[in-house]
């Protein structure tokens, strides 16, 4: 039997996202992210997909899950990662005090935590590989 091996990285991608921990934007916590950053491997809503292109696709290639083709090696990448771990790892730091955007946050502050978080490294822990 002859699988057809185009569509398997859009089905691995599909059971990601609906991962409890990648039902919610890895930024500003929103409902039901249908974008992701393919380099970094989290799931995000539109308005920080947005925020996320505007890095430059050098720190964030930001893709549809349902429109856009996937590479397996995009996909692996999702895994590797996903937003729990992403979590982890890119706000492992954050100081005492500091205000993490909600979904009702300015585009300002939204913008501000993800450039220090993924642009900056602010809050990665310090000596632990990626």
């Amino acid at each position: 039997m002859k699988t057809n091996r185009r569509a398997d990285p859009k089905q691995k991608l599909q059971e990601l996202i609906k991962l409890p921990e990648n039902q919610l934007c890895a930024d500003c916590g929103a409902k039901g992210p249908r974008w992701a950053s393919a380099s970094i491997g989290v799931f995000v809503c539109i308005r920080c997909s947005g925020i996320h292109r505007n890095l430059g696709t050098h720190l964030s290639f930001v893709r549809s899950v349902n429109l856009d083709e996937w590479k397996p090696e995009q996909v692996a990448r999702m895994t590797k990662w996903g937003n729990l771990r992403a979590k982890e790892y890119f706000e492992h730091s954050i100081p005492p005090g500091y205000q993490i955007p909600n979904e009702h946050a300015s585009v300002q502050h939204v913008t501000r935590f993800i450039r220090d978080k993924y642009e900056y490294c602010k809050f990665i822990p310090q000596g632990m590989p990626e």
